[in-house]
């Protein structure tokens, strides 16, 4: 018996994962949304396909369990959320994003809960549990259109970063609520006061406990990983321990928030990589969880498609209560409209960056339900009152986000002016059949090939990608012609914004992977070009007004107050020393990018046909921001300071370091020399530069203020 239920449930998952592929082979052609698509395959799938197929027989009637969605996938896919979550421009857009994540959350169970409790004569405990599990909003499908279409960053980070905290609020309500059931509320008569403090109490208390929670397995994990920095198995198997480890402990035996204790632990997971593994490590670890992430979403929305196909109840509902769900969507939609715009109206009145109408219209439109809300009504006990109602209620509103929203979410993102326009998107085909067809030339010019091919017909091939490449020119060069008036102009222009901000981001990557920057350097660096991102895309951006990280907003108050009060002392001098160090380190990387970013936009506006005067408002920027930092690092200031000498010789002794570590990486991935000689000289290398870094630091403090 047991080989047999093997047997089956080896059988369930293979199924799956071929209509998982055979799914997403299809979407590809249809240009719909893979999670939606999902969706609809799995309940055609086990509606009209599985009864008549008797090999199929083991997914009739099939419901998954709730622990299967809440300890199985949810884990998972939060975890690979979080791991490639911007931190830095989360925290920027916190206060809404936990205003919508907790207080959203409350507001809209309680619409929800209020006004069911009247329209279906529901008990308004019953009619509260429905309103906590369908409150979480699932925007899974929605974050892999915004990659898609090219959404600016910051609407992004507020609907993922509302999405993956909003779970933990929803989790913890409907407990709550299924626990008031339990001890009978209206018969004890307990106070509305002592329930609001007992919730406000037991919401605290999950997310403060997983917090810490995450944060412990977190610093595990990141000795685990600083020890091992070139072990990418190890890597990838300690971050899904640390996954389900984290969720596991926090909810299972500690009774905290296991979602928050893996965001948590997922963002340390991030900033550990960053620090100590390396860039071909880094990159090997996000791969494995963006495949992680694929089979995890791609299984979890085919079992959703399979659950509403299989819940009978759902069936009689859908067909005898036409004007019962037209209510209930009503409901479900009237109550996430009213968080979402009073929320982001009460954020605007109090910041100079206010949350834009556009941004709050997808915002609320895009919060899909999913996963979570249909395991949460299906761990309700069978013998609960009205557990047939809520489960019924809870996959119609899932079926209706995933279908209306869902599907309409992109043409309204287009609508609002959100998305790459068809002047873009024009642009990105000419230039990228510019680039393929001048790299098919090349290519043949300078293949190895060249003594065996016949020369007549490698030149009449090359012949012809130079005639594709002249006809494209001439296509980009009749592109800007046309468009020289046109006031989308400006959508294209801004792309070289971005691009070149890309670059710049990239350029302070490598010098941070090569130890030549510090870790508070590159922070703020990256804070600064996230930050100039952001305001670019949604125009409005002045490139003279600076942006300074919290962080090291903190920092400068802390110096200034401790300089104040004692300015003599051993804390003021280390604060001191530490702040002139960044700065020189942080000029110094912006030289560097600033110079290496200009000379890449012209090359590129050569490639694009377009003029360097074209693009003189960025060229400038970036010729102001490296005469800036030169001039400093020219200063008496810096040439007087005795830390020069210390961070002179360090930047010596990395340029060196970083050149070996590549060229010992190329050795080893081309499989010349012995591969343990070569990854044990690596490793020690990469130990060097960590030490040399906290030696430069210790170095520095120790020297007297001049």
């Amino acid at each position: 018996m047991d080989q047999n239920l093997l047997i089956a449930d080896e059988t369930i998952i293979i199924t799956l994962l071929l209509i998982a592929i055979i799914t997403a082979i299809t979407l590809r052609h249809l240009k719909m949304p893979y999670t939606i698509g999902l969706v609809i395959t799995g309940y055609i799938f086990s509606a009209f396909i599985v009864p008549h197929i008797a090999a199929l027989k083991h997914f009739e009637g099939f419901v998954p369990s709730s622990e299967i969605v809440l300890y199985l996938f949810l884990p998972l896919f939060i975890f690979e959320s979080a791991i490639a979550l911007d931190t830095r421009m989360l925290s920027r857009n916190l206060f809404p994003v936990l205003g919508l994540a907790i207080l959203g959350v409350v507001i809209s169970a309680m619409i929800i809960g209020g006004l069911l409790s009247q329209l279906f004569a529901m008990p308004l405990l019953f009619a509260l549990l429905f309103g906590a599990l369908i409150s979480a909003t699932d925007p899974a499908a929605v974050i892999s259109l915004f990659k898609e279409i090219g959404v600016p960053k910051r609407l992004q980070i507020l609907v993922e970063g509302e999405s993956l905290l909003n779970d933990a609020a929803a989790i913890v309500m409907f407990q709550m609520v299924l626990s008031l059931i339990g001890v009978s509320l209206i018969a004890e008569k307990i106070p509305l006061i002592q329930t609001s403090v007992d919730f406000a109490g037991t919401v605290l208390t999950s997310f403060i406990g997983g917090i810490l929670v995450g944060a412990a397995i977190g610093f595990l994990l990141r000795y685990m990983l600083k020890r091992t920095p070139l072990h990418s198995h190890i890597h990838q198997t300690a971050t899904l321990i640390a996954a389900y480890l984290s969720y596991l402990i926090s909810d299972h035996l500690c009774g905290f928030s296991g979602v928050i204790s893996v965001v948590v632990c997922g963002c340390m997971a991030a900033r550990a990589a960053s620090d100590w593994i390396g860039p071909a490590r880094r990159e090997a670890l996000t791969r494995f969880w963006e495949y992680i992430g694929f089979l995890a979403n791609s299984l979890i929305f085919l079992l959703v498609g399979i659950a509403i196909a299989s819940l009978q109840d759902l069936s009689v509902f859908l067909s005898g209560a036409a004007i019962g769900i037209l209510m209930l969507i009503a409901v479900v939609t009237f109550a996430r409209f009213i968080p979402v715009f009073a929320i982001f109206g009460l954020y605007n009145l109090f910041t100079p960056r206010k949350v834009p109408l556009t941004y709050q219209m997808v915002s609320f439109w895009g919060g899909l339900r999913g996963a979570v809300a249909i395991a949460l009504s299906l761990s309700l006990p069978a013998s609960l009152p009205y557990h047939d109602a809520i489960v019924a209620f809870s996959v119609t509103i899932v079926l209706f986000t995933i279908l209306a929203q869902g599907l309409t979410i992109g043409p309204l993102i287009h609508h609002l002016g959100l998305g790459q326009t068809r002047l873009v998107n024009r642009f990105h085909q000419i230039y990228t059949d510019l680039v393929a067809s001048q790299s098919g030339g090349r290519s043949l010019q300078n293949s190895v090939m060249g003594d065996i091919i016949d020369p007549m017909t490698t030149r009449r091939y090359v012949d012809q990608y130079q005639e594709a490449s002249a006809l494209q020119v001439e296509k980009i060069r009749d592109f800007w012609d046309e468009n020289r008036k046109n006031t989308e102009r400006k959508s294209i222009l801004k792309l070289f914004w971005l691009e070149a901000l890309r670059f710049e981001q990239k350029q302070y990557r490598l010098l941070y992977d090569e130890g030549l920057i510090l870790p508070a350097v590159y922070a703020e660096l990256q804070y600064q070009t996230a930050t100039r991102e952001d305001l670019i895309q949604s125009g409005d951006y002045h490139p003279g007004n600076p942006n300074i990280s919290p962080g090291t907003k903190l920092r400068k108050w802390i110096q200034r107050a401790v300089t104040r009060i004692a300015p003599k002392s051993r804390l003021s001098r280390f604060l001191q020393k530490r702040s002139e160090m960044n700065r020189i380190f942080g000029a110094a990387a912006i030289v560097v990018a600033a110079s290496e970013t200009n000379r890449y936009l012209t090359k590129l506006a050569a490639i694009v046909c377009l003029g360097p005067d074209e693009i003189s408002d960025i060229l400038g920027v970036y010729n102001r921001l490296e005469t800036e930092a030169r001039k400093y690092l020219h200063s008496d200031q810096v040439r007087e300071s005795r830390s020069l000498k210390k961070i002179s010789a360090y930047l010596a002794e990395r340029t060196a370091g970083a050149g070996m570590i590549t060229t010992l990486h190329q050795h080893l991935e081309e499989g010349a020399g012995d591969e343990k000689t070569l990854t044990r000289l690596i490793d020690h290398l990469l130990e060097e530069k960590n030490e040399a870094r906290r030696e430069l630091i210790r170095a520095c403090n120790e020297l007297p203020l001049e």
